[in-house]
């Protein structure tokens, strides 16, 4: 898994949010969640042979000149973390002509691809993230399918104030919610409290 320090981080973040947006994604993530979900037109999604893996189909589509978005081949409606790519494989690909582009649809890795876009998935539990660090808390949150604009980080003393994760990347996260191994809901945001030591 690809790690992300500091200020690394937070323009990481951000050039992610300007990435789905460029690519076709909206950068809402009320938006983005919605249109993930919604499976496209059937013949319209050619299914990729073999286990092709995400980073060289992402390559191999920038070396055409051709954009690309990344979305959920599942019913899930997982967020697709770019900077992880190399640990999913692209199940279906679409064109989108009028953008010169082309939408791939994936899973991680370790699963199978569905029978479709859009196809039935195993549920996902949100993972355990009270004691780590900050920083790898959110890469986790970013894997598990999180849309970054869904997960906040709040001070462990004062839940209500969010802060940035740039200051706070070493703070050891206290509590989550939803809780570690609640069912997985893209739709659902992550909140994390945080402090440099754990009450």
């Amino acid at each position: 898994m690809m790690r992300v320090r500091g200020a690394a981080w937070v323009a990481l973040v951000a050039a992610l949010a300007v990435l789905a947006t460029a690519c076709g994604g909206s950068g809402d993530p009320d938006k983005s969640d919605s249109a993930r979900k919604a499976a496209p037109a059937p013949g319209k999604a050619k299914p990729v042979p073999g286990r092709a893996d995400l980073m060289a189909f992402m390559k191999e589509t920038a070396d055409t000149g051709k954009g690309f978005a990344l979305k959920d081949a599942t019913a899930l409606g997982r967020y697709i973390y770019p900077a992880a790519a190399k640990g999913y494989v692209v199940c279906f690909e679409k064109e989108v002509p009028d953008l010169a582009a082309v939408d791939l649809y994936a899973v991680p890795d370790k699963e199978n691809c569905p029978a479709r876009p859009g196809g039935k998935a195993p549920a996902l539990r949100v993972p355990d993230l009270n004691g780590k660090q900050v920083e790898e808390s959110l890469v986790e949150a970013l894997v598990t399918g999180y849309n970054p604009k869904r997960v906040k980080v709040a001070e462990a003393g004062d839940p209500g104030r969010v802060i940035e994760p740039k200051p706070a990347a070493k703070w050891r996260v206290c509590a989550q919610k939803p809780r570690a191994g609640t069912v997985f809901d893209a739709s659902d945001g992550l909140r994390l409290q945080a402090a440099k030591k754990c009450p």
